[in-house]
């Protein structure tokens, strides 16, 4: 698999494990009871929990493999449209025209980023 297949693997499933940690996140619940410790989670917490480990891997083999002035910013420039979209899509977050402005600057700083790998 190339570079950018697992760039685009590992920044889906950053952006989509915190997006499910969001929703599943919501009926969570830790209570201490006479009986001990009693933890609430769903599926969705546990799929946001197996998606943000299986990135983490995902992470460490790009690192090794890239320069990390280049994929740390390329990734979390990434994850952070990607969690955005998601945010508006999945959970009724509202997309305001400030927020369009930060988007659009993180997409430019992404380009020149990437303007810039090439040309080294």
């Amino acid at each position: 698999m190339t570079l950018v297949v697992l760039f685009a693997v590992y920044a889906l499933l950053s952006a989509g494990g915190l997006v499910l940690f969001k929703l599943g996140g919501q009926g969570a619940g830790l209570r201490v009871d006479g009986g001990g410790l009693s933890l609430q989670v769903g599926w969705k917490l546990i799929a946001g929990v197996l998606c943000y480990l299986c990135s983490f891997l995902l992470w460490l083999y790009i690192v090794s493999r890239t320069q990390l002035t280049f994929a740390l910013p390329l990734s979390v420039g990434i994850v952070n449209v990607l969690v955005f979209l998601g945010s508006a899509k999945f959970l009724g977050e509202q997309i305001t025209p400030l927020k369009i402005a930060g988007l659009a600057v993180i997409v430019i700083g992404l380009f020149l980023l990437s303007a810039g790998q090439k040309g080294s």
